[in-house]
């Protein structure tokens, strides 16, 4: 391996790290905040409206935890692949993916150009009638 190469490992494994510190701490400063406002909310009797509301703002911000869960999973899985050695390169052609790029998005699993096509056409052609 390249000193360039391990260079490359070494910035690319503290992106990932940094990215898993932020999120582990979004994710217990809003379960927290959320859960202690929420409790004291809970305690007070309400008509069937406010608790429907409270019921919602709930649900959401479990929504919202399990995004950044999957998030922080994606990101373990990106760990492994940097100790395997596959870590930055792309699932579909295998070419190396830019490194702005996996700063940017850590968990990156395609290049750009394999990812467009992944996702295919932003507004699919119409069908002629």
């Amino acid at each position: 391996m390249t000193a360039k190469k391990r260079v490359r490992i070494e910035r690319l494994r503290e992106a990932l790290r940094e990215e898993k510190r932020r999120l582990w701490q979004e994710l217990r400063a809003e379960t927290f905040r959320d859960q202690e406002a929420l409790h004291a909310q809970f305690e007070i009797p309400r008509d069937i409206g406010e608790q429907s509301i409270l019921d919602v703002l709930s649900d959401t911000g479990l929504a919202v935890a399990d995004i950044v869960r999957e998030r922080v999973t994606r990101l373990e899985d990106a760990e492994h692949k940097l100790l395997e050695g596959t870590y930055g390169l792309c699932e579909d052609c295998g070419a190396e993916i830019e490194e702005k790029r996996l700063i940017a998005v850590p968990y990156a699993v395609r290049c750009v150009r394999c990812q467009e096509r992944f996702e295919g056409p932003a507004h699919p052609p119409e069908k002629s009638l």
